[in-house]
């Protein structure tokens, strides 16, 4: 079963990829797209990413598509990373104990925890800080990896056909 769902994830993850590097726009605009998405993904949004990711790829003429596959990084398996980073990334800009903050995180039990533990506690201040550095690193990361993706993409697709153009041409000049 365990596999099963590891090669899932794995054809999931290759489909996102496809999806992104056939996208018909400019390498800077898929890339930001992506960017964009990432950084609506990682930010609370509460369900309405995909939603903000549209409106917003619209109005900065980013690639939309791109964009929405994007906000998928935040889902139920990555959420609770995502948010123990943030909350230690800014606990550790704030100086907090790095023991400690890693005990409360280890007492959270899951979404709901979270969101009790933040309102209720010294969380917030932490998180907030932690969530916009790790936003802004997650999106730099994938705008400059998407960029290079869909660059490099690219060249080797031109290349094969390149060389399938010659090809067909040596052929063509034997008859």
């Amino acid at each position: 079963m365990a596999l099963r769902n590891g090669n899932r994830i794995r054809r999931w993850l290759k489909l996102q990829y496809v999806r992104v590097v056939r996208l018909q726009d400019s390498p800077e605009k898929i890339a930001a797209g992506l960017a964009l998405g990432v950084a609506l993904g990682i930010l609370p949004s509460f369900g309405l990413g995909i939603i903000i990711a549209l409106f917003t790829a619209g109005i900065f003429r980013v690639n939309k598509a791109s964009a929405v596959i994007g906000t998928l990084i935040m889902n139920p398996w990555t959420a609770t990373f995502f948010w123990a980073l943030s909350y230690l990334a800014g606990s550790l800009i704030l100086g907090q104990d790095l023991r400690e903050t890693i005990e409360l995180i280890k007492t959270l039990k899951g979404h709901t925890d979270l969101w009790k533990s933040l309102v209720g506690s010294r969380l917030l201040l932490p998180y907030i800080i932690g969530n916009m550095l790790v936003t802004v690193a997650a999106s730099a990361m994938f705008y400059v990896g998407g960029l290079y993706t869909v660059r490099e993409y690219r060249k080797l697709k031109k290349h094969r056909l390149e060389r399938k153009a010659v090809k067909l041409r040596g052929r063509d000049t034997s008859l």
